[in-house]
């Protein structure tokens, strides 16, 4: 954990009289049975005993009381049962950073976006790029930008959704998090790779790793499935058109498989019969989808976050068995000629890299409660409800 600070010499007594202050300050909140200095001469200093009464009050007193000397403190739990306090030279800056790059990114992705929605409002339109030559196909989405406007405000608007989520929780905490660093990408089937906020310094407790967390999906949730509806209104249930021999078929989760069917009365695709997608639609099919990826419990997804507020350390076994299961499926598939295969092999490999130990927050040891253990487990009821074994995959029709 580096917390930024101004390095300043430090003599002996000076070491002594900062430990016996942040001691004394320490005294009437916890049973203080040892202490040392962790990084000398005074960047880390430990004390270790039993915190006295609620933890989550005596932390948010700890941190008052520590950042009057300049220090940051940290609560984590002992394997004996007792409590370690770190004060951590340094005071964490919760002011949020410049905002003129994730502006030149957010325009970037919107343009890139608008390319990608212009190819899908070009089909929706009855026009088509299949008999153009290859530098036409690339260029003649840019006469009908227009076009991508219903793709683009879906996608970025059920993104935004998540990642303002996700920030508005964390301001609301005092987490020193940017604003959403959109990524663009303009290649089918989004045109973006999605958006990321930074969170530039430990988060708080559990309750606010938990509560940011889930911010984001249940944003984003609530977005997607209006805009789904609205999407799915103005597709059409139909056969495949004669002419037509191969087709990207958009995967089936539980919940997009019931709107489906409260929407046209029957389970879709059957009898040669599929919906074929508005531009609307699919954007926010791609919304669930990223809902879906966000929740898979591993590392610093949101699903990681949750995990980890659930199950604090442990966390990071459940991840290695998720990681092994996607690589699983993923193989199973490849071997079987499914392409979707690469894609959870591609998100087992992310998720390889991403799977390192999550960071703990400066207060590791209060509890979630009870409310937010039940709000975890309808979490992890959209994540089933959401999961898609197949994402995307090519169809060849005749």
């Amino acid at each position: 954990m580096e917390i930024p600070q101004q390095i300043e010499e430090t003599t002996p007594t000076d070491q002594l009289v900062i430990i016996a202050q942040l001691r004394r300050r320490l005294m009437d909140l916890m049973r203080i049975d040892s202490h040392k200095v962790i990084k000398p001469p005074d960047e880390a200093i430990s004390f270790r005993g039993q915190v006295q009464g609620d933890t989550k009050t005596a932390f948010d007193q700890m941190t008052e009381r520590f950042a009057s000397y300049g220090y940051t403190a940290s609560l984590q739990s002992q394997a004996d049962g007792g409590h370690e306090v770190i004060a951590i030279k340094g005071v964490i800056d919760h002011r949020p950073g410049g905002r003129w790059l994730n502006v030149i990114l957010f325009l970037i992705t919107l343009f890139s976006v608008l390319y990608i929605g212009a190819a899908y409002g070009m089909s929706d339109a009855g026009l088509t790029i299949e008999n153009l030559d290859s530098a036409s196909a690339l260029t003649e989405p840019l006469k009908y930008l227009h076009l991508g406007l219903p793709f683009a405000g879906t996608l970025l608007g059920i993104l935004l959704a998540h990642e303002l989520s996700h920030y508005f929780v964390a301001r609301r905490y005092g987490s020193p998090v940017s604003l959403p660093y959109f990524v663009p990408m303009p290649l089918p089937p989004m045109g973006t790779m999605g958006a990321v906020i930074v969170q530039r310094a430990p988060m708080r407790n559990r309750q606010a790793v938990f509560d940011i967390g889930v911010a984001g999906p249940l944003g984003g949730l609530v977005v997607a499935i209006p805009l789904l509806i609205l999407g799915l209104s103005l597709s059409s249930v139909q056969p495949p058109p004669p002419d037509v021999q191969e087709v990207l078929q958009e995967g089936n989760s539980l919940l997009y498989l019931g709107i489906k069917f409260l929407m046209f009365g029957k389970i879709l695709p059957s009898n040669g019969e599929d919906v074929w997608l508005h531009s609307v639609a699919f954007a926010a099919w791609a919304g669930l989808l990223v809902t879906m990826i966000n929740l898979i419990p591993v590392g610093q997804l949101d699903g990681g976050h949750v995990s980890y507020a659930l199950l604090g350390r442990r966390s990071q076994i459940l991840g290695h068995l998720v990681i092994l299961a996607m690589l699983g499926w993923g193989g199973w598939n490849l071997i079987n000629g499914n392409q979707a295969g690469g894609f959870w092999l591609l998100w087992s490999f992310l998720n390889m890299v991403m799977n390192q130990r999550h960071p703990p927050p400066l207060d590791d040891v209060t509890k979630l409660g009870g409310k937010r253990i039940v709000l975890g487990l309808a979490v992890l009821a959209i994540f089933i409800l959401t999961f898609t074994p197949i994402p995307l995959q090519a169809v060849q029709l005749g």
